[in-house]
């Protein structure tokens, strides 16, 4: 399974807000062994939502959007999705049973916006939180509040089907560039993906971490002793300094 996550909000572009949803969901998707392919983030704005959202979906198999479904004049996340995709927008009965009994005489017609969806949206139950998640085609459209995002991510989790990510890493005291030769033969010889990611340590100079990743857990510990055995200095961790 691929995915792709976009990030809307003129107050994320602009350093009003500081994203953690992004990194929550990097995070889930790895531990179920989904691939993540890109990650956008976009203006509260229609054209570019319906250009943008679209496109991506075509893309991956499943897309998750983050923002712009509350009630104010900013939240275009629903109009920009319906654009995009030539679907009308229309009041779902079910959300705005939900606002109603929620707010009774409180209601105002701004809140009945979050009530409005595009024509063939599937509801999802919410797990804890009795507002369910909104599916359009493959596109899951949550808030940007983090909490109420992560407690609806879990409740569709159990629908993300990925083949698990086996990984390991060894860091050692080396240049890059001595070592480049020898990581590119690695993966190569066996099928698994390297990364290589140098850090300064005060006091202990420049390290380097090597990561293996695959979905062949045997590939890895096999590359793992490859590396080790021509590194001989590397270790779990560099010293502390």
């Amino acid at each position: 399974m691929i995915a792709a996550i976009v990030l809307i909000g003129d107050e994320l572009l602009s350093g009003k807000v500081q994203d953690v949803n992004a990194r929550y969901l990097i995070e889930r998707l790895r531990a179920l062994g989904v691939d993540l392919r890109r990650v956008l983030i976009l203006p509260d704005d229609v054209p570019t939502l319906a250009e943008e959202i679209p496109r991506l979906a075509a893309q991956v198999d499943v897309v998750f959007t983050s923002g712009g479904v509350g009630p104010t004049h900013d939240d275009v996340t629903m109009e920009g999705i319906a654009a995009g995709f030539g679907a009308p927008l229309f009041q779902h009965p079910e959300l705005e049973a939900l606002l109603r009994a929620r707010r009774g005489d409180q209601l105002r017609e701004a809140h009945l916006r979050m009530a409005r969806v595009p024509e063939g949206t599937t509801l999802i139950p919410g797990g804890v939180i009795r507002w369910p998640t909104t599916l359009f085609r493959n596109v899951y459209i949550f808030p940007g509040i983090p909490e109420l995002l992560r407690a609806k991510f879990e409740a569709i989790a159990p629908r993300l089907q990925g083949a698990r990510i086996y990984a390991d890493a060894i860091e050692l005291e080396a240049d890059e560039g001595a070592i480049a030769p020898l990581l590119e033969a690695t993966q190569d010889d066996f099928n698994v993906a390297i990364g290589s990611y140098p850090r300064f340590s005060e006091g202990a100079g420049l390290w380097v971490r090597i990561t293996v990743e695959s979905r062949d857990e045997a590939a890895v510990a096999a590359a793992i002793a490859h590396l080790r055995d021509a590194l001989p200095s590397a270790t779990r961790s560099p010293p502390e300094g």
